[in-house]
């Protein structure tokens, strides 16, 4: 039974790790031609519409009575969807956007570690020295990676700096919300109400910004578009969270966290490397064969809880 339940694990971390790490793909041929916006109104919409069609088919259930009764599970259920995709995606897309590829990379390092400290801080969590070991060691190995890389660069904006800054404590704060509703609500629920707020406020925004029906409409022009959303709306968004959401009622917080963002880390930088011709090294290598001894010690740490 144990071994079942390890093998699941695992079947977890690598749909949420592989769906993640190459999600950058298809938002770099979409945002070619359209606003950020725009990608994310359509993304959260496809996956609002999935999970529509399995609620009529009777195969997610969301009652409203139960929403009624569970109290706090309820709180942190919508929380969850609040903080991500809602205000994680904006933050990071306007980080992004203000800053350096690089810092970005680095305070997307720091995820795991703000997870742990939220959840010490508010959710009585507890660390010990394996958890907290494997945190660092993660974070140095992407750390090394980026700051030798020659692509380096510190620039930035204050305020850009500030949005990547709230965009971890969003992330974060994610995690540890759908780990509390998940004790209360399968996890098909969960990501379910995650893309029904997160199509709403996207496609609001994306009318008052102007966009209207073109934000759909330019798929069905463009065979390429149309693949690219599907891949990121069925494979990034709707199997991928579904996956990760199950796999927090299963694991730490912290611990889920760092094994899938380090592992979808390596992921991007190799298909990065492969696909995009992205500058790499000595300290690539070297940078993500920390990250991986990281990984591998959230693992060992994660097997004891199973």
């Amino acid at each position: 039974m144990r071994d079942n339940k390890l093998l699941f694990t695992i079947f977890l971390i690598a749909m949420v790790s592989i769906g993640w790490g190459v999600a950058f793909l298809s938002l770099a041929i979409l945002l070619e031609h359209m606003a950020p916006m725009q990608v994310l109104a359509a993304r959260w919409s496809l996956t609002a519409l999935l999970f529509l069609c399995l609620i009529l088919a009777g195969k997610v259930r969301i009652d409203l009575d139960d929403l009624r009764s569970k109290g706090r599970d309820t709180l942190f259920l919508f929380l969850a969807g609040l903080f991500e995709p809602c205000a994680y995606s904006i933050l990071e897309a306007y980080g992004i956007k203000m800053t350096s590829a690089s810092i970005s990379a680095i305070f997307v390092a720091t995820i795991p570690c703000m997870t742990l400290i939220l959840g010490i801080l508010f959710f009585r969590n507890k660390a010990d020295t394996k958890l907290v070991a494997s945190l660092l060691i993660t974070f140095i190995g992407v750390a090394f990676a980026t700051f030798l890389s020659p692509a380096f660069s510190v620039g930035g904006t204050r305020i850009g700096m500030i949005c990547m800054f709230l965009g971890v404590i969003a992330a974060s704060m994610y995690s540890l919300s759908s780990k509390r509703a998940s004790a209360g609500f399968p996890a098909a629920t969960v990501t379910a109400v995650m893309a029904f707020e997160g199509a709403i406020l996207f496609n609001i925004i994306a009318l008052f910004q102007g966009y209207r029906l073109e934000t759909f409409t330019i798929f069905f022009t463009d065979g390429k578009l149309m693949i690219n959303l599907l891949f990121l709306g069925v494979f990034c968004a709707f199997a991928s969270y579904w996956c990760y959401n199950r796999l927090l009622n299963l694991a730490d917080a912290a611990l889920a966290n760092n094994i899938v963002s380090s592992l979808s880390t390596i992921i991007g930088v190799i298909t990065g490397v492969l696909v995009m011709g992205d500058l790499w090294g000595w300290y690539t290598v070297v940078g993500l064969a920390i990250t991986l001894a990281g990984v591998w010690l959230s693992t060992m740490r994660m097997k004891e809880d199973l």
